[in-house]
């Protein structure tokens, strides 16, 4: 599901679906692929804010219809059952 969509909560990121610029960008706001964020606030409006680590960042709605992540818990569910 996009970043976009994603409720308070624990996620990876599974993809991110942009050019060389914006992934530049995610990279120095320290957001990359395969990366455990949490999201702290999604409003209807405005930034999404996402916490790695100590750091907040906002990113905004056309930033995160671009970046895919998966809920924690349903990853970490799918592996028990293996």
């Amino acid at each position: 599901m996009p970043l976009l969509m994603a409720r308070p909560g624990l996620f990876r990121i599974v993809s991110i679906n942009a050019g060389r610029a914006m992934r530049e960008r995610l990279y120095r706001m320290g957001i990359s692929e395969g990366d455990i964020v949490r999201v702290v606030s999604n409003p209807s409006y405005g930034p999404v804010i996402v916490q790695k680590g100590n750091t907040r960042v906002g990113i905004g709605a056309g930033m995160a219809s671009r970046i895919f992540v998966q809920p924690l818990e349903v990853m970490e569910n799918v592996e028990n059952l293996r």
